[in-house]
């Protein structure tokens, strides 16, 4: 199948889907850092993976969105299941990347190498987990018989 041009609702919807679909995986949000702290008290369901975008490019007929993925987990509050939390979070960011890499039908493209770093207390207290930045590659449409004119 080729390739299709994606919007940027579709790059959400599909890393939702992902989320969905995973088994650990029980809440999926999109938005600013200052709306992260909003799943994690008001939905309180957890590990959960939630999306910052931080850009957009376009270069010829590509695409590329970098967002910041977060998985955060509760630990407990004595820290006895921290490295836990941490190696179930780092896994989940791990399994997105083979989700997108091995998407069969050539839509979504990982360009960088994504760095997965570790966070704690970010939001709420006993928040732990890591974020990565990514860049995902799609393409553009280079015709202009479907801009709204």
């Amino acid at each position: 199948m080729a390739a299709q041009q994606k919007s940027f609702n579709e790059v959400i919807d599909y890393l939702n889907t992902f989320a969905n679909n995973h088994l650990q995986i029980k809440n999926f949000g999109m938005g600013f850092r200052s709306e992260i702290n909003t799943i994690m008290t008001i939905d309180n369901e957890y590990p959960f993976l939630f999306v910052e975008p931080l850009s957009h490019t376009i270069n010829n007929q590509i695409q590329t969105y970098t967002l910041r993925i977060y998985c955060m987990d509760i630990k407990q509050k004595d820290g006895s299941n921290q490295t836990d939390v941490l190696s179930d979070t780092l896994q989940i960011l791990n399994d997105l990347y083979k989700y997108i890499i091995n998407d069969n039908t050539d839509n979504y493209n990982i360009v960088n190498i994504p760095q997965a770093i570790p966070n704690t207390n970010y939001g709420v207290e006993y928040c732990t987990g890591w974020f990565m930045d990514t860049q995902i590659q799609v393409i553009i449409n280079d015709r202009d018989c479907d801009i709204p004119l």
